[in-house]
């Protein structure tokens, strides 16, 4: 096992992790003035012995992560790397199949994964996922969210900023959404538990889309499927001026996904899988 200690310094600090193969990455963002590197190998049996060439680096509140060169991926041949830091430090991460988690209070985050998952517990600034088949959940982001996956399922309980997902396969679910929504996906499903204001534009090709909008609200609807079933749930109100008094538009378009539109209960708790039945 590696530890580097680096004492004397309680503010946020910028993390960058390269070329982290396989294994795992956790951040911890907690009242502290000491930042701690460990690296551990992930099987005791079997692992590669390339431990010694992990890169640790910090100064000036930079601290910089490289996995060993040709690392193999496969998982007996994982590392595990453990970081604290100050609460409100910021994170960006490489990965191909190393799962990263979050504990604690983090700035910002941004990962670029072939197919490692994400976990989060608290974001107070932006999150960027790009994504090939790593699933990501994520408790409460304030700033904006940012994803971009193949087949990866997106699960966020509150987003404060505004939303963009692009997905081919995986499924989508945001709890209470606070800013404007904008996603798509081919086959994947997408439901949005509490939308507040702004702009909703969602778009799929086979997936179901539902959302539930927070009640006392005015909402402007353009909802189109080819061959799927459309549904409002919401009371009609005549306005001649459109949709000019709305404090929330939506527009959906599916070619065989069924749309539902529905008031939203309460405020979301906790994220169910994504299930559009009527």
């Amino acid at each position: 096992m590696i530890q580097r200690d680096f004492p004397g310094y309680p503010d946020p600090v910028d993390i960058s992790i390269d070329s982290w193969a396989s294994g795992s990455i956790t951040v911890s963002g907690e009242p502290t003035d000491t930042v701690t590197v460990m690296v551990e190998r992930s099987h005791r049996r079997g692992a590669d012995d390339r431990i010694d060439d992990v890169e640790i680096a910090f100064e000036d509140g930079q601290l910089y992560i490289r996995g060993p060169r040709g690392l193999s991926f496969r998982p007996r041949n994982g590392l595990d790397l453990t970081i604290k830091v100050p609460a409100g430090s910021s994170c960006a991460a490489k990965t191909a199949s190393a799962d990263i988690s979050c504990v604690g209070v983090m700035s910002a985050l941004s990962l670029n994964t072939a197919s490692g998952d994400l976990t989060a517990a608290s974001v107070t600034g932006d999150v960027t996922v790009r994504s090939a088949s790593g699933d990501v959940l994520l408790d409460r982001v304030d700033g904006d969210f940012t994803m971009h996956t193949a087949s990866g399922d997106t699960r966020v309980r509150q987003v404060g900023g505004t939303v963009r997902i692009n997905s081919a396969s995986g499924d989508v679910a945001v709890g209470r959404c606070s800013g404007s929504v904008t996603a798509r996906t081919a086959s994947g499903d997408v439901r949005l538990d509490a939308v507040a204001s702004g702009l909703v534009e969602l778009n799929s090709a086979t997936g179901d889309i539902q959302v539930a909008v927070m009640p006392g609200l005015g909402v402007y609807l353009e909802l189109s499927s080819l061959s799927g079933s459309v549904r409002s749930h919401l009371d009609e109100v005549d306005s001649p001026d459109g949709d000019t008094d709305a404090a929330v538009e939506i527009r959906v378009r599916t070619m065989s996904g069924n749309i539902r539109i529905t008031k939203a209960q309460s405020e979301p708790t906790s994220l169910e899988p994504v299930n559009s039945g009527q």
